[in-house]
């Protein structure tokens, strides 16, 4: 690893920075970069030696610096974030010729220009403004930690307007029916583990792979998950008898490694949670068209606590969601939904008798 990053960076490793790199290399784990002409997935490489690959000596540093900060707190935005400097990158190099990414060419007319570029390939107006938010981003962070002057490239008059109000691309929810027949759909106890234990705790598919056995503590006859939450945030899960019923058939007397595996006894990453709920939602005939992912079953499960009359203080309490107006969006997909169902079906009164004479 360590001459891979000297190789690709052009730095020599002290042991310390050798370690951190490590570290960050395991918290950003793998992924397999798609071809940007062909669309094909190549083999996983490790996200960290992408970006070094990618980027300049320099802005590789501060790229590590940035992404090892605490500014990107949780492991998912770390790697989303990596992800979209890779795509930054590709840009550069594609429509740019310029070699390696570097903060010194990027200007305020890259980002114009990588907008444009990002529309006509059809890319939602969200996915452009998260990588735009992610490059401005790294700029502050960079900015505050030479404590040098730095112009960011961004601003908010290059960012697409987002409807806050428009939920055609949102999470699609499951219905308790639909959930159900999800969970059906599994041959095996660990299959059925998966949608139950995600659904239950409205967990993110990250907190859940990361749950091992040693985190299920026994306290006064009852069983409790101790899950590490988006940040790192430390929460302790009273797990229903039910749950735990099916967790111990899951398990089958292990008492170590992963909570989740797959029938291969392999422990289950993001990837391989996401294709095992689109392959049960396809045996349940739930979503068509569309894919079950473990966020899915999130707003599923958040939406459905609304629509048991829960208080949205308590949602936003069981989701963990540091700001309201984040718990809001699930709520106000469903209210919206039924608000607009409700006056269309009051419009009918007024035409009601005149439909006779065509139906």
């Amino acid at each position: 690893m360590s001459t891979e990053i000297e190789h690709r960076s052009g730095n020599t490793l002290d042991r310390s920075v050798e370690q951190q790199l490590l570290h960050l290399r395991d918290v950003l784990g793998q992924v397999a970069p798609r071809d940007p002409r062909t669309r094909r997935l190549g083999p996983r490489c490790w996200r960290l030696e992408l970006l070094a690959e990618a980027c300049a000596p320099e802005t590789f540093r501060h790229v590590v610096s940035w992404l090892s900060s605490t500014l990107v707190s949780s492991v998912a935005s770390k790697q989303a974030y990596a992800d979209d400097i890779r795509n930054w990158a590709a840009f550069l190099q594609q429509e740019e010729g310029i070699a390696q990414f570097a903060l010194e060419d990027v200007t305020p007319f890259t980002v114009r220009s990588y907008r444009q570029h990002a529309e006509e390939r059809k890319s939602s107006p969200r996915t452009i403004k998260r990588r735009m938010d992610s490059l401005s981003s790294l700029f502050t962070f960079t900015g505050w930690a030479t404590g040098q002057p730095i112009l960011n490239p961004v601003t908010k008059f290059d960012k697409p307007k987002i409807d806050p109000n428009d939920y055609t691309t949102a999470t699609p929810v499951l219905e308790v029916p639909e959930f159900q027949a999800v969970v059906t759909a599994a041959a095996t106890p660990r299959e059925a583990l998966v949608p139950v234990l995600i659904y239950t705790l409205a967990g993110r598919v990250s907190e859940c792979c990361s749950a091992g056995l040693h985190s299920l503590q026994n306290e006064g006859g009852q069983r409790k998950l101790d899950l590490r939450r988006k940040g790192g945030k430390g929460r302790v899960f009273t797990l229903p008898p039910r749950l735990c019923e099916l967790l111990d058939a899951a398990t089958a007397g292990r008492t170590s490694g992963a909570l989740l595996l797959d029938d291969q006894d392999r422990a289950m990453d993001r990837h391989a949670i996401d294709r095992m709920l689109n392959r049960l939602g396809q045996a349940a005939g739930v979503l068509p068209g569309r894919e079950v992912t473990p966020h899915v079953l999130r707003a599923s499960k958040l939406t459905h606590m609304h629509d048991e009359g829960v208080p949205l203080e308590d949602i936003q309490q069981y989701a963990d969601h540091a700001h309201i107006q984040t718990t809001l969006r699930y709520i106000r997909q469903r209210d919206d939904e039924a608000l607009k169902a409700k006056h269309a079906a009051a419009a009918v009164k007024v035409y009601d008798h005149l439909v006779d004479r065509f139906v």
